[in-house]
């Protein structure tokens, strides 16, 4: 799936799970878009082994929903479009970059060049430092991690939800924008390594071509002035500092004299300039120009990689309900409880549950369950290997207060054994019932909620709240 596909299911997924009262997509819209992405795919015949069936189903249902609904709402189009400003901005920061270093005047001035240009080594100073902090990344990996984390930390302008249609339309585009960046940020920070390099790389290119181009009607007279350094010391500076230049390209060096020569109060001048500017070209493309142009085409390779194959998440809830339907075989949900007794009600309501979470023909089934303080090693651990199990549910009980070393070894029990195939169903009918009718009631349903919510998040288990006794309906 490429980015722009992806960016229509990211923006759908949004649109519904934040309408639940089917303002924009109604139920009938809905379904029907499944069954049309269905039979334009061809999922219910043979299938093209050279394509991802269920990426083409998202993506042909996605596109069937924003296209009906931005007939309705036009204001969908600039969610569904990213600016063509953002586009365009991959090519005219570089340009700017490049004029900006042929119009640096700092550099290369009328009838002077300084062999000490204070401009010129802090740009190769500058480049060397980035290079010093790439490889520190790259040698620690964590770093690099919360450099990336700083990039993709979601935030959201002021005024962003009112200027964006009906207030249902701006909350879904308030929840897309955020889980776009989140979701967008490895292909984001590819594309803007990308364009800071090659901007970093065509300056440094533009200034060697400013020198180049002055000299064909400018005779440089090349020199340096100091107050503290003498002429051997200077000898030495420039020495190291044109080192790879003189020794890659083959060009001539300088001697101790020539540079005592070259002092701007010495007597007479000394031409040569041309030497001296194939020696700062030469420079500027082994400092800046190669290096930045190469991690350029690095960036670029894996911006070309995330867009042609952007990454999402399939075992979300809202990605296994709808790709459950194209199943030849009902997914089934496992669930084990956690000091939860499922009387008959609550395991009929479970079975809408595991429609709601994998699909239409899923099912649930209900495994015995866990008491409470029971050891993890004295209980049965499930088969990774059980294809059967779509995913296992731990069911517990929102009434309960989440405790590390009970409901915790509970979880990360099942998480060892089933890495990847566990949420935790939070059963909140109970618990309701206790505080229906009593003052703030809705506030300490919430409270406890978010006490489940952080719990899950702490053992890296995703969370789905349900009401065993007003199940979803089916």
């Amino acid at each position: 799936m490429d980015e722009r596909a992806a960016r229509d299911v990211v923006l759908a997924h949004a649109l519904e799970t934040t309408d639940d009262e089917h303002q924009l997509l109604r139920a009938e819209d809905r379904r029907e878009a499944s069954l049309s992405a269905r039979n334009l795919c061809g999922l219910q015949g043979g299938r093209d082994a050279g394509r991802d069936p269920a990426g083409s189903f998202l993506q042909t249902r996605a596109a069937l929903l924003l296209d009906g609904l931005e007939r309705r709402a036009p204001a969908l189009k600039a969610m569904r479009h990213p600016p063509r400003l953002a586009a365009l901005a991959g090519w005219l920061l570089p340009l700017a970059a490049f004029l900006a270093g042929a119009l640096t005047e700092r550099i290369a001035n009328p009838h002077r060049m300084d062999l000490l240009s204070p401009p010129l080594l802090a740009v190769l100073g500058w480049n060397l430092l980035m290079y010093a902090l790439l490889a520190v990344s790259v040698a620690v990996p964590p770093l690099r991690r919360r450099g990336a984390a700083l990039f993709a930390r979601p935030w959201l302008p002021q005024g962003w939800r009112r200027r964006r249609g009906s207030p249902a339309l701006a909350a879904a585009g308030a929840r897309f924008a955020l889980d776009w960046q989140r979701l967008a940020a490895p292909l984001h920070l590819a594309r803007g390594k990308r364009i800071l390099h090659l901007c970093a790389a065509l300056f440094g290119a533009g200034v060697a071509l400013s020198l180049y181009a002055r000299g064909l009607t400018v005779e440089y007279r090349v020199g340096w002035e100091s107050t503290f350094l003498d002429a051997g010391q200077v000898h030495a500076i420039l020495g190291v500092l044109f080192a790879p230049a003189t020794w890659l390209f083959r060009l001539p060096g300088f001697t101790p004299a020539e540079i005592a020569a070259l002092r701007f109060d010495a007597a007479g001048f000394v031409p040569g300039g041309a030497r001296w500017v194939h020696l700062y070209a030469a420079l500027l493309a082994i400092v800046v120009v190669i290096p930045r142009l190469a991690l350029a085409a690095a960036a670029r390779w894996k911006e070309t990689r995330l867009r042609a194959d952007f990454p999402l998440d399939m075992g979300q809830p809202y990605y296994r309900k709808l790709l459950g339907s194209l199943s030849p075989v009902p997914l089934r949900l496992r669930v084990i409880p956690y000091s939860f007794a499922v009387d008959a009600a609550r395991d009929q309501a479970l079975q809408a549950v595991a429609r709601s979470m994998l699909g239409d023909t899923a099912q649930a089934t209900v495994m015995p369950g866990w008491d409470y303080g029971a050891d993890p090693q004295d209980m049965p651990t499930p088969d990774a290997a059980d294809e059967s199990a779509t995913v296992t549910a731990a069911l517990v009980n929102l009434s309960a207060t989440p405790e590390a070393e009970n409901h915790g070894a509970f979880l990360d029990h099942l998480a060892r054994a089933l890495p990847g195939k566990i949420a935790l169903a939070v059963d909140q009918s109970a618990y309701a019932a206790r505080l229906d009718g009593q003052a703030g009631a809705d506030r300490r349903l919430e409270e406890r909620r978010r006490l489940w919510q952080d719990f899950g998040t702490l053992h890296k288990v995703p969370v789905t709240f349900v009401d065993l006794l007003h199940p979803p309906d089916a």
